[in-house]
């Protein structure tokens, strides 16, 4: 297999977070995570993403204490605090704070948190276990390519590991502004990156979708061994990319919400 699990700890580590910063925009990897630099915003996505995450932690958290479900008063309290906490680390973390678009604003993403949250604790369907949550591990990964092991390994979080219907697999919950298309969950390089490393019978994404209208979707993973064998090799790749320093900008829709967009575009010029 192509990646392997492992207790060991090198020194030298890379993710499927890093894996998808470099292939959205070698530049925004060189800022971030080697040279380190501050960030001059910190967009509102991001830090709505990771409310809904602290939120669903502890969800999941009295589930897997076997408790019951949150309910709905208090997940709205829980959300609302989270929300509030991630703002204050938007300032904290960056220059110029949480960037809002046009159409966003503190108090509008608050109430959709809110709602969104609601949604989940009466409506979504919930795992029958919860085994674990923020699951770290590692791997060494095996070159498909040559067949070596790499100095790298691959460093990993499971959202949680939990039981369905009698199997146990592996759950990512994402947040989202609009609806997945089956290219984003069918072409996940983290689903098939985290299949490879465990012997479980699948992954799921929980979408949340935050809009005027939330919504929950389920997209269920099944990666085969060439799309494991694939997003390694696209791994080692890139790994070899940045070692080579190999960095440049690419422009896109992703630049409007950068966080290194004024660094990128002076050292452009």
């Amino acid at each position: 297999m192509p990646l392997e699990l492992t207790l060991d700890e090198a020194p030298e580590y890379f993710s499927a977070t890093r894996l998808n910063t470099y292939m959205m925009c070698p530049n925004k990897y060189l800022f971030n995570y080697v040279e380190k630099h501050r960030r001059e915003t910190m967009p509102a996505p991001m830090i709505f993403g990771s409310a809904v995450h602290k939120t669903i932690e502890q969800v999941y958290g009295r589930l897997k204490h076997g408790g019951e479900v949150m309910g709905v008063e208090e997940v709205k309290d829980v959300a609302a605090g989270l929300w509030m906490a991630q703002v204050e680390r938007g300032y904290n973390e960056s220059d110029g704070g949480t960037q809002f678009s046009e159409k966003e604003s503190e108090s509008k993403l608050k109430d959709r948190i809110v709602a969104l949250m609601s949604l989940f604790v009466k409506e979504f369907d919930m795992p029958d276990e919860v085994h674990t949550i923020e699951q770290r591990f590692r791997c060494w990964i095996i070159d498909p390519k040559t067949g070596e092991r790499l100095d790298t390994q691959l460093l990993g979080f499971v959202d949680a590991i939990v039981t369905r219907g009698g199997q146990q697999i592996i759950e990512e919950h994402k947040t989202a502004s609009r609806r997945w298309s089956r290219h984003d969950h069918e072409h996940s390089l983290q689903a098939s990156l985290y299949l490879a490393a465990h012997s479980f019978g699948g992954l799921r994404f929980n979408v949340l979708v935050q809009r005027a209208n939330p919504c929950i979707e389920v997209f269920n993973v099944k990666a085969s061994d060439w799309h494991q064998e694939d997003a390694v090799n696209a791994m080692c790749r890139v790994i070899d990319a940045i070692n080579n320093n190999n960095f440049y900008p690419r422009r896109g829709w992703q630049c409007d919400r950068c966080s290194f967009r004024r660094r990128c575009y002076e050292g452009s010029q």
